[in-house]
């Protein structure tokens, strides 16, 4: 097959192929976007490493196995596992010699790359290596984001950023289902918490409630939701009182005094913060802006 767009001699070592792209000004700027994305099949053992790139890998191993090392400390990895690296740190892949890997990859960047990282990590215990959902999908956005370096053009990177963003979300939410088992207690518990919640969220005790039910401290509690949903329990709470809130002040012509004590919200001044903060706007601007029934 050859090397396309090579910077190195390769031949008798892989057999792949590299694409490199340079973004244009708007996908630099506002998107996800491809700065190289190839497959490669070892043809004997051989050790790639690379540091201080201002770059992120998504690596996935097709066939065969071999190890990753992330800064001295390597783990073995075999066909179906997936790393998610943060390059300006040193890195390196080396190929088994009994069972040569083949592996798909790109390597991408975008203004909210790093935030994206940082939650994998987050949710993968600080680990960048994973087995995903479905690897045929990870290798299905591979092949596509291929296609679309072929053609330079505005639309092409708009595609390949809306497929970056699709393969990150995916190894994220990779992590987040293998994080607990499917029988865990405690997924079942956050489970019948959020329907709780969405229902009783007015309820000006609920957290102290629900740790009564379940027999559990707040914090314990608080940091169980987190662990399962990405946000604690009373900022979900608040989060779902808050979205009532701009309900009543688009939907019905109560006065704010009375949409306060509804909401579950319950301060004038909690109140006037959630709307300046989430919204940028005081509450008698955004029902100004939003109820119907207003204009």
């Amino acid at each position: 097959m050859g090397d396309i767009y090579s910077l190195f001699a390769t031949k008798g070592i892989t057999d792949s192929v590299r694409m490199l792209h340079t973004p244009g000004e708007f996908a630099r700027k506002n998107l996800f976007y491809v700065q190289e994305v190839g497959t490669l099949k070892s043809l004997q053992c051989h050790k790639s490493q690379r540091k201080s790139l201002n770059s992120f890998l998504f690596l996935g191993v097709v066939r065969g196995e071999g190890t990753i090392f992330i800064g001295e400390k390597g783990q073995k990895v075999k066909e179906g596992d997936c790393a998610l690296i943060n390059c300006t740190d040193y890195y390196a892949h080396e190929s088994s010699e009994g069972n040569p890997w083949e592996l798909m990859w790109v390597h991408f960047n975008g203004g909210s790359a790093e935030e994206y990282f940082r939650l994998f990590l987050e949710q993968n215990e600080q680990k960048n290596i994973f087995r995903p959902n479905n690897m045929k999908d990870m290798q299905k956005y591979i092949k596509e984001l291929m296609e679309y370096q072929k053609e330079k053009s505005l639309e092409a990177e708009l595609q390949s950023g809306e497929l970056l963003l699709r393969l990150v979300n995916s190894c994220i939410m990779s992590v987040m289902h293998q994080k607990a088992d499917p029988q865990d207690i405690y997924k079942t518990m956050c489970r019948e918490i959020r329907e709780c919640v969405n229902e009783k969220y007015q309820q000006s005790d609920l957290v102290a409630a629900l740790a009564g039910k379940y027999a559990v401290e707040e914090e314990e509690l608080d940091a169980s939701f987190q662990k399962a949903y990405g946000i604690t329990l009373r900022d979900y709470i608040l989060n779902r009182r808050f979205t009532a809130a701009k309900e009543l002040l688009r939907f019905t012509i109560k006065p704010v005094k009375e949409i306060i004590a509804e909401s579950g919200i319950g301060n004038d001044d909690l109140f006037r913060r959630l709307f300046q903060d989430g919204e940028g706007m005081t509450a008698e601007e955004y029902r100004m802006k939003w109820a119907q029934w207003v204009k």
